[in-house]
């Protein structure tokens, strides 16, 4: 489960993101392992229903990890969605 960063160590790591982006450039090929998303396509709304209990520990996990709720469920589907495609 991830843990919220002391005020100082976020700050660090927020300066050396903003370096790293600062010395990337447009026309370098992306690091191994970035996935590339279209967030634009059309997509399709996927209702769930959970118990008052399952939708709270779902909410307090997501605030944890510092996201939206449904960014972290559909996460959560599609690894499984490719962890069954490559077992199938």
């Amino acid at each position: 489960m991830a843990k919220k960063l002391d005020a100082k160590t976020e700050r660090a790591v927020r300066a050396e993101a903003r370096a790293l982006e600062a010395e990337a450039e447009a026309a370098e090929a992306y690091p191994a392992g970035t996935q590339i998303t279209w967030p634009n396509r059309p997509s399709r709304m996927f209702n769930l229903r959970l118990t008052d209990e399952q939708f709270n520990e779902l909410q307090g996990l997501a605030r944890e990890l510092h996201l939206p709720m449904s960014t972290m469920a559909r996460s959560w589907l599609l690894e499984r969605l490719d962890q069954e495609r490559r077992a199938g």
